[in-house]
């Protein structure tokens, strides 16, 4: 009879013990899934995804960047509408392609020397950044969600565009330099550049009375998850080939 009793009260605990560790579980589980979704998830297409299609149309790839680079821009010319000249467009499909734009910085041949760097701020001064910046700055080539052929006018780029509580608004792309950059220790180094004497960090050249600066950028092994310590100020990488990058930016980068 004892034995019986003790056997119900253990049950009896055992149930109410269920009891409460199930709604725990529960809000655990949810917890970390949230947590995932929120802080690790990294809703961006995959980064072997976007290398696949770009080794397919690499040839694609490359003319729509020459296109670019090469389009006569004249001041009187609406420059903005290069990509529907001739057959662009259909190149943009074959490579899908959305648009191009020129980010910074410049980089112009022996981008580390103080003599290119002299030369790139007088050119830019002198000819002004539209005759410039096509040409010789990095470019962010965005993937098409849909062929920007059947809507010529709009961008969709939505494919490769996302929210994320944590950084905002999120976008992933490929990235071109015209000058291959030097990456070391996980640091794409950007070409010379001059500044202020009392720019802070800046190196003063007395043979040539210049100061300069040079700026980096991160690079990783993998975009497809978040690198720790990232807080979505500046602009991540990862290195296809030597002139060739995927690019990842939050709405909060100050710098591409």
């Amino acid at each position: 009879m004892q034995a019986d009793a003790s056997r119900v009260n253990r049950k009896f605990i055992e149930n109410k013990c269920f009891a409460w560790a199930l709604p725990i579980l529960v809000i655990v589980s949810f917890g970390s899934l949230l947590y995932y979704r929120v802080w690790i998830w990294n809703p961006l297409p995959r980064d072997e995804q976007m290398i696949e299609h770009f080794q397919l149309h690499r040839v694609d790839f490359e003319e729509a960047v020459r296109r670019y680079r090469e389009y006569p821009r004249t001041p009187e010319k609406d420059t903005s509408l290069w990509f529907k000249q001739g057959d662009t467009l259909e190149v943009f499909k074959r490579a899908g392609i959305d648009h191009i734009n020129y980010l910074i910085p410049t980089w112009m041949p022996n981008p580390y020397t103080v003599e290119t760097a002299i030369l790139s701020d007088r050119v830019v001064d002198e000819l002004g950044g539209a005759a410039i910046f096509p040409k010789y700055n990095s470019l962010g080539i965005t993937p098409a969600t849909t062929p920007r052929i059947d809507h010529p006018n709009t961008m969709d780029d939505s494919g490769y565009r996302r929210f994320s509580f944590r950084f905002g608004h999120l976008w992933k792309r490929y990235y071109f330099t015209p000058e291959a950059p030097h990456v070391e220790n996980g640091e794409m180094l950007w070409p010379l550049q001059i500044v202020g004497k009392g720019f802070p960090g800046a190196t003063f050249h007395d043979r040539e009375g210049v100061a300069t600066s040079q700026s980096s950028s991160q690079v990783f092994s993998t975009l497809n998850r978040f690198p720790k310590g990232w807080n979505g100020v500046n602009c991540i990488y990862r290195q296809i080939e030597p002139q060739w990058f995927l690019q990842i930016c939050a709405g909060r980068a100050g710098i591409s």
